[in-house]
């Protein structure tokens, strides 16, 4: 798999991606619940799903107990390509950071931890009400 497929940001525990990735790891995953956990609205899971669908790196099968539902998880190749990902991803930051010292690196994750909440609290603040188009 070619590096710049897996580098689609931090692969820290807190971040929406991370979220996503442990949200399809669970075989009872729904559209809503990927969506809340990477902070983004149901129609870009649909698309995303579907592509990784195609990929054969998720399965979906219709929910059980609510026909109208999908149930959504990482087949086992999805569970390799998101381990190679991750792999990638924090093999890069330590390349990329392996001169820093160690209070620079302490400020970097102290700043994204900072950053990473703000932006999860403004991106459910807006999921929960969001803005109204018209002027």
């Amino acid at each position: 798999m070619p590096v710049g497929n897996c580098w689609r940001g931090s692969t820290s525990r807190t971040t929406p991606i991370a979220n996503g990735i442990r949200a399809l790891e669970n075989p009872w995953s729904t559209r809503p619940t990927i969506a809340q956990a990477l902070r983004v609205e149901s129609p870009h899971v649909t698309r995303t799903v579907a592509k990784l669908e195609r990929q054969e790196l998720v399965e979906r099968v219709r929910d059980p107990d609510d026909g109208r539902a999908w149930r959504i998880w990482l087949t086992p190749r999805g569970t390799e390509v998101a381990q190679v990902c991750v792999r990638v991803n924090l093999e890069l930051f330590g390349v990329a950071m392996a001169d820093w010292a160690p209070e620079e690196r302490a400020d970097l994750a102290r700043l994204l931890g900072k950053l990473s909440e703000d932006m999860n609290a403004l991106m459910a603040e807006r999921l929960d009400h969001p803005a109204d188009p018209r002027p």
